[in-house]
C-alpha cells in the first residue's frame, strides 16, 4: 500500500516533506487507536489526492518535494471506526507555516481514541479536533 502511494507521489513529481522557498516542511500522521481499529487517510494537495490505510502504531511521513517546487500544503481527512464513520477534516501542512521564516515546520497529527492531536517542531501534543466534532478546538 506504501510503496503504491510513494510510486504515485514520484510519478507526479515528488520526491522525498515539502519544499518552500525558505523552508522545507515535513508532515507526519499517526494511528494511536486502540482495539485494532485501522485509520483511513485521505489527503490532497495542488498535485492530487491519496489515501492511506494505517494499522495501530504505524505513522507516515510525507515524501519531501524537489528543490524549488513549492505547494500550499495538505488538507487531509481521518477516519475510523465502524464503516470509518467517526471523521474529521483538516488543514494538515499549510506553507504559511514555513515560508518566509527561514524554518522548517515539523507537524505531526495523531489520531486517538478521544480526537485528533497536533505537535509542531517538538512542542507537545494538543488536542485540535474531535471525531465528529467542530472543525477546530483550539488555535
Amino acid at each position: 500500500m506504501f510503496r503504491r502511494f510513494d510510486a504515485e507521489l514520484r510519478r507526479v513529481g515528488a520526491a522525498q516533506g515539502l519544499v518552500f522557498q525558505q523552508g522545507e516542511s515535513i508532515l507526519t500522521l499517526r494511528n494511536q487507536l486502540e482495539h485494532n481499529k485501522l485509520l483511513k487517510i485521505i489527503c490532497s494537495n495542488d498535485v492530487g489526492s491519496w489515501m492511506l490505510m494505517l494499522k495501530i502504531g504505524e505513522e507516515y511521513t510525507f515524501p519531501k518535494q524537489p528543490p524549488g517546487y513549492s505547494w500550499r500544503g495538505y488538507m487531509c481527512s481521518m477516519e475510523q471506526g465502524p464503516n470509518f464513520r467517526h471523521s474529521q477534516y483538516f488543514e494538515a501542512l499549510n506553507a504559511r507555516w514555513s515560508r518566509g521564516k527561514g524554518l522548517d515546520a515539523t507537524c505531526k497529527w495523531i489520531a486517538r481514541e478521544d480526537g485528533i492531536y497536533f505537535s509542531t517542531d517538538g512542542s507537545p501534543l494538543l488536542k485540535r479536533y474531535e471525531w465528529n466534532g467542530p472543525l477546530l478546538l483550539k488555535n
